[in-house]
């Protein structure tokens, strides 16, 4: 059993010491105070898990102190002792947050049970307290990743789309490729950080100057000659400047490229022209529909569509239904220009077995 810490308030010193032993025989460590001022001052130089307060006082009743424990720390637990039943009281002290309420003579083979349920109880909220912590931090960092990634390609893309560039005109400019060096370092720098942050299971907080809180957070690239094709790639993208971004990328490599801003478009176009379109570059999270039923329109309209899927997050049940289901390559944003030709390369290569 947990070693939970009890203070124990009651005015009647016969009173403190059999709850104090009822208590004591289920392990708990055991606080005795005569009165509420006492209590509030011992409450604010050391941590308890549960208050025990006797109802009426003199000075400061339970049902104040109830009040000041609560604005304290709102995660103890509070159990309300008195021989003067009244609903009222019950009612106050229950809106108060108080976890039970019980009436004297204390029985103390229930009170050990109602102590047991109170803290049962303190733990479930603690548990469901992490779990929906949890929750809102995996939400934030995905919705972040895709926010930030899409963006994150265009500049690690253009970057490359500018050396060569600078490459074909034969600009030899040190200061400019200082600059391109220091934004791709950058990129790469802010895509680490949010892949560390992306593989948090439990985050840790830990404090800054100024009252601030923050998380702990604890590639070779290879050239390849692309040959020309007379096909055309499909790219499904709802970011303007990606879609722009991936054209200029594959069209610098002799390949020709046609643009979907949306699931609807996309699918339109390829029933037009799928005898043309050789491969289809899916963003599988767009706006307007999901991104495993879009996969599988395609494949409805040809079961050997080669189709590199990309996505901000990371693999999931879906995208590993899509690629169990025929995707050829999943590509993750922030890519650069040789991640995505290197997967166009792999889908190029792949003949389906007659």
């Amino acid at each position: 059993m947990n070693s939970y810490n009890i203070l124990v308030v009651d005015d009647d010193y016969a009173s403190r010491l059999m709850l104090k032993k009822a208590l004591e025989q289920d392990n708990y460590s055991v606080t005795l105070c005569s009165n509420g001022s006492d209590a509030i001052n011992i409450l604010k130089e050391r941590p308890f898990d549960l208050v025990l307060t006797d109802l009426i006082m003199q000075g400061i009743s339970g049902i104040e102190l109830l009040k000041e424990v609560r604005r304290l720390d709102k995660d103890i637990a509070t159990i309300l002792l008195t021989g003067h039943a009244s609903i009222e009281t019950a009612v106050q002290a229950i809106r108060l947050g108080a976890s039970d309420y019980m009436l004297k003579p204390i029985n103390l083979e229930e009170l050990q049970i109602r102590v047991k349920r109170a803290f049962e109880r303190l733990e479930l909220e603690k548990r469901l307290y992490e779990a929906e912590r949890k929750l809102t931090f995996n939400a934030t960092i995905a919705t972040t990743n895709h926010e930030i990634n899409q963006p994150l390609t265009v500049i690690i893309s253009a970057v490359d789309m500018i050396r060569m560039e600078l490459k074909k005109h034969k600009i030899k400019n040190k200061r400019l490729s200082n600059y391109l060096e220091l934004m791709q370092k950058s990129s790469l720098r802010i895509a680490n950080l949010l892949k560390k942050m992306r593989e948090i299971t439990h985050p840790k907080i830990h404090e800054v100057p100024l009252g601030m809180k923050m998380i702990e957070i604890q590639d070779d690239e290879v050239g390849f000659p692309l040959k020309n094709h007379d096909r055309y790639i499909l790219v499904i993208e709802d970011e303007e400047n990606l879609r722009k971004i991936v054209k200029e990328v594959l069209t610098q490599e002799s390949f020709k490229v046609i643009l979907a801003q949306t699931a609807q478009e996309g699918i339109d176009l390829y029933k037009k022209d799928k005898s043309m379109i050789e491969a289809i570059v899916l963003d599988f999270n767009l706006p307007d529909a999901d991104g495993l039923g879009v996969f599988n329109e395609l494949r409805a309209i040809n079961p050997n569509v080669k189709v590199i899927l990309t996505s901000g997050f990371d693999v999931d049940e879906s995208i590993e239904k899509a690629l169990k289901g025929g995707a050829l390559q999943f590509v993750r944003k922030p890519f650069n220009r040789q991640q995505i030709l290197e997967a166009v390369k792999k889908v190029y290569a792949f003949h389906p077995a007659n």
